[in-house]
Formats: structure tokens, sequence, C-alpha cells
């Protein structure tokens, strides 16, 4: 007799596709996922939570989540006491974040990522020898777009 296809095994592919080109999945297609699980599919939320988890590590793709909670121990030593992190640590956790996450996230995308970490976990920038944490507020700006219109020719 052939196994019956239930709604769990349903669920189990549409994850494993919908994790097949990204190697990295934020909270928001998370949460996505959860919401198509317990809707589409009719999972209890626990259940679209386990197949979840077990996709993500049969097919070695990392949750935003769980990248956020391993990188609170990294934040954690390099704040210290005052739980504040300079420019250069800063660009490190970016960078292991970037590492944790499966290499595939830009170096902006990292740093947004960091920020949002710190912000909710109440870190703060150390402000630089001028008294300024520009380089931290200009983290996820968006930068403006350069004129691409020449300049006016001018008589001199």
């Amino acid at each position: 007799m052939p196994k019956q296809d239930t709604a769990g095994d349903r669920f189990m592919g549409y994850v494993e596709l919908a994790g097949m080109d990204r190697p990295f999945v934020s909270k928001a297609e998370e949460r996505r996922l959860l919401e198509q699980g317990i809707s589409q599919f009719g999972l209890d939320p626990y259940e679209a939570r386990g197949i979840l988890l077990y996709v993500a590590q049969q097919q070695s793709i990392r949750l935003e989540r769980e990248v956020d909670s391993r990188m609170l121990p990294i934040l954690d030593r390099y704040g210290g006491k005052r739980k504040k992190i300079d420019k250069k640590k800063f660009k490190e956790a970016a960078a292991l974040y970037n590492e944790l996450s499966g290499g595939v996230l830009t170096e902006d995308e990292a740093k947004r990522y960091v920020k949002q970490v710190m912000e909710q976990n109440k870190f703060r920038p150390k402000r630089s020898w001028m008294l300024s944490r520009g380089w931290y507020d200009k983290v996820g700006r968006e930068k403006k777009p350069t004129s691409l219109l020449p300049l006016p020719f001018r008589n001199v």
C-alpha cells in the first residue's frame, strides 16, 4: 500500500522549493512561509515551524532569526558593559554576519542586519574622535543617485 501524501509532506516540498535558490531566509520570508503552511496546507503553527526548521537544517539554509541569535554573544563581547560598538568592531560584526549567513549578503545588507540586531538589543554606536556617530547613521540609508547630467559649459 503506497504512503499517503499528507499536508506536512506537501508543505515540506514547498519549503524545499522556496529555499532552493536562497541559502538565507529573512524573518519576513520565514513568516510568509509559516503563514502559508498554516493557511494553505492546514498545519498548526508548531507543525509548520518544525517542518521549516527541519528543511532548513537538511538543506543548509540559514534563517535570519538563528544568525541574529548567534550574533548576540559576539556583539556582547565587542560592546562590553556599556554595550557600545565602535566602527571597526561594527565592520567586523557585519563581516561575521555575512559569513554566518552563508556569504550571500552584500556588505551593506550585512551592516543593515547588524544594525537591526544592535537596535533590538539596546547596543549603541561608539562615537568617533569628533564625537560623531555619522558612520552608524549612514547604515541603511539609501544612497542619493548621482546626477548624470553634465555640468553646464562655462565661458571664463
